[in-house]
């Protein structure tokens, strides 16, 4: 009892204090609010459409998304499958942070806002995309199928809201997207990469056993390379317990290549050669084929 008397003395004593400590407090909070609205207003007078920002280190990324909005950080960008396609970048970073994807970019001019360092880079060898897949999300771009038992069948194209899965419940289920009769769906979703990276890719459980997942996209434009990513949700490969997933590629009857994703591999790039199809217009198909039902898988790809 005493104790507690003398505790509520001493803060009956110092209670004059805790109002200037707030107040400085909230002083602090507004100084690195105009920091970081002062930094938008840098990188928008110079930032032109197509060009990339990121944000360092990667746990200030959703300060710097709320500070400068969705026409300089939106969701294509934010949730990128790489920087390649990206010709210039801003890295708006603060304590000497830089991001390591960008280690080997020019760097083109700096300037400082308060704490915030605005770094341009200038990407050393740019690749021109000729279609990136993930345009491809409608019943005109693309068509869904499942194979059971070596018979086909159509999924079918719906549209509806979006829903979260809720905790461990993997990328939220688009409202877009082709739903199979035998179970699982296709459709461009966010998924959390292994280090936490969101990820805009095709959303496509695996069918599991001899099933097969099969995408075929319609009308690609073919240059040297098909580039792409596959991986699986955070929580869906963190202890490396699952599995395998397969991606094939096919076109004009053949094999592009096959890509096996392992437990661990994480947000996992390659890269196919196409060479011989480069100028021309055609189907590209996709299979996704895992012994494992409902592995939540994502992959993306482009031609370039």
């Amino acid at each position: 009892m005493r104790a507690t008397l003398t505790f509520f003395g001493a803060l009956k004593t110092y209670a004059f204090a805790i109002v200037p400590v707030i107040g400085l407090l909230e002083l602090g909070a507004h100084e690195v609010q105009v920091h970081w609205d002062a930094a938008r207003t840098a990188v928008e007078a110079d930032w032109k459409p197509g060009d990339l920002v990121v944000f360092e280190p990667f746990w200030v990324d959703s300060i710097g998304r709320e500070h400068f909005g969705a026409k300089l950080a939106g969701i294509p960008d934010e949730a990128r499958p790489d920087d390649t396609r990206f010709q210039r970048a801003f890295e708006v970073s603060i304590r000497g942070a830089h991001d390591p994807e960008l280690a080997d970019w020019k760097k083109a001019a700096s300037r400082k806002v308060g704490a915030i360092t605005i770094t341009t880079l200038e990407n050393p060898s740019p690749v021109h995309l000729l279609d990136d897949l993930i345009d491809h999300a409608n019943p005109v771009g693309m068509a869904v199928t499942r194979v059971d038992n070596g018979t086909e069948s159509e999924c079918h194209w719906v549209h509806g809201p979006t829903t979260a899965g809720g905790l461990g419940g993997g990328p939220a289920t688009p409202g877009d997207r082709f739903v199979c009769n035998g179970g699982g769906f296709v459709g461009v979703s966010l998924m959390h990469d292994l280090t936490d990276r969101p990820r805009r890719c095709y959303f496509a459980p695996t069918a599991g056993g001899s099933s097969v997942v099969r995408v075929r996209f319609g009308n690609v434009a073919f240059g040297g390379a098909l580039h792409g990513h596959l991986g699986l949700a955070n929580f869906n490969e963190r202890d490396r317990t699952g599995p395998n997933v397969t991606l094939t590629w096919r076109a004009n009857d053949r094999v592009l290549g096959k890509i096996t994703h392992v437990d661990g591999d994480g947000w996992k790039g390659f890269e196919l050669s196409t060479s011989d199809l480069a100028g021309q217009h055609g189907d590209l198909v996709a299979e996704i084929a895992s012994s494992g039902a409902g592995r939540h898988f994502c992959f993306e790809a482009d031609t370039r």
